[in-house]
């Protein structure tokens, strides 16, 4: 979910008196029916995002009571920005721009951003059309307002953006785009009515007109010294794959990374730890779906660090469950802390995590032990050929 991983809300910024029966409108519209970008794949396991309520915020010379006050919009928006789940401007757009200009972080994780006249006749998707839902917050803010939605992507004048949008198709399949200074480049092909190569040996991406596949065999992505490269223009897969100037790589989130550990144990070697394993194993950090561990270290404040530099969600079992699980290398310690038998959290968690999101599992790294404080394990959760 873009912006405020927990947030339900839309910010809505009025910036005049005469906005505010529109944003009372909105609010209670939005009420009624709440907006979600749900992803139509069950390859990810994403947080959906939701908007189901408006705060409205007015300036403190004539703020009524039902909203909150403000005396400097740019100071406003430094502490909302990355707590809401969307926001809407209702006035000038080039007061928006200005305004959010300087807390953009990228396309990939920026909170969508919508302008709307004060008559409430347009509505328009100004920031994170495609992969924040700008574009379907825009389209649903229209509706509920009877107003026309303004889409001004260029694909999306081609069939609604249905097909040719690159990279709402690959949100919707749960894919995550690693090369995103590629993608532009790879959108304009396909607007300009060419057709790309994709190497997919986990047959993921969806069909698309503009793309063609080119195989399933590693050399085609992993050629040897003697074999000369048969370059895709787009290749999928949980792999860490070599970057290629002229390649957008797509992250096929299937891994789940399991992790133990002792109170306290510092962030950032947890976080490190973790990278070189998955540097270690070939291993995409963005193909790493959730973080998994037993439920009492599920608060941990390491854990949480971990899961939220990944930008994952974490899951939490009982160690009873974990227990259940049959793992390579049982620990007598964690089976004396749970008064159970022995049984590995970091193996146990990263299986059952895979269970829950994969046709067929298999433990892919097992346990391996970080400065006698960490244990880590990576599981995959399997959904076609690899």
């Amino acid at each position: 979910m873009h912006g405020g991983q927990g947030s339900s809300e839309l910010a809505v910024y009025v910036l005049s008196r005469v906005a505010l029966p529109l944003a009372r409108r909105l609010a209670a519209q939005l009420a009624v029916s709440p907006w979600q970008l749900l992803p139509t794949s069950s390859n990810s396991i994403t947080s959906k995002a939701t908007i189901a309520s408006a705060q409205i915020y007015a300036p403190a010379r004539f703020c009524p009571k039902d909203a909150l006050p403000f005396t400097s919009l740019p100071a406003l928006l430094a502490q909302t920005y990355s707590f809401f789940a969307g926001h809407a401007f209702i006035g000038a757009a080039g007061i928006a721009v200005r305004c959010l200009a300087s807390l953009l972080i990228h396309k990939s994780v920026d909170a969508p951003v919508l302008v709307l006249d004060t008559a409430g006749q347009y509505v328009i998707s100004l920031l994170s059309g495609h992969w924040g839902g700008g574009n379907a917050l825009a389209r649903h803010v229209a509706s509920l307002l009877q107003a026309t939605p303004v889409i001004t992507t260029a694909s999306d004048g081609i069939d609604d953006g249905r097909v040719l949008a690159l990279d709402l198709l690959l949100r919707q399949a749960g894919l995550r785009p690693i090369d995103w200074e590629c993608l532009p480049h790879v959108q304009g092909m396909l607007l300009e009515g060419e057709h790309l190569p994709l190497w997919d040996p986990c047959h993921v991406v969806p069909e698309h007109p503009g793309i063609y596949r080119v195989g399933d065999e590693e050399d085609m992505f992993f050629p040897t010294e003697q074999a000369e490269m048969i370059c895709p223009v787009l290749a999928a897969h949980w792999k860490r794959l070599r970057a290629h100037p002229q390649v957008l790589r797509i992250a096929v989130p299937w891994l789940f990374l399991g992790v133990g550990c002792r109170r306290h144990v510092n962030s950032d070697l947890l976080y490190d730890a973790v990278c070189n394993m998955l540097k270690h194993h070939d291993l995409e950090p963005l193909a790493v779906a959730g973080v998994a561990t037993v439920n009492e270290k599920v608060q941990e404040p390491a854990i949480r660090t971990l899961a939220e530099r990944m930008n994952v969600p974490i899951l939490g079992f009982a160690a009873e469950t974990l227990v259940s699980c049959i793992t390579p290398h049982p620990s007598a310690a964690a089976g004396q802390r749970f008064g159970l038998q022995d049984f590995s959290v970091c193996e146990a968690a990263a299986m059952m995590a895979a269970e829950l999101h994969g046709k067929k599992i298999r433990l892919l790294v097992p346990k391996s032990v970080v400065s006698r404080q960490i244990t880590m394990a990576v599981a995959i959760a399997d959904r076609g050929s690899v």
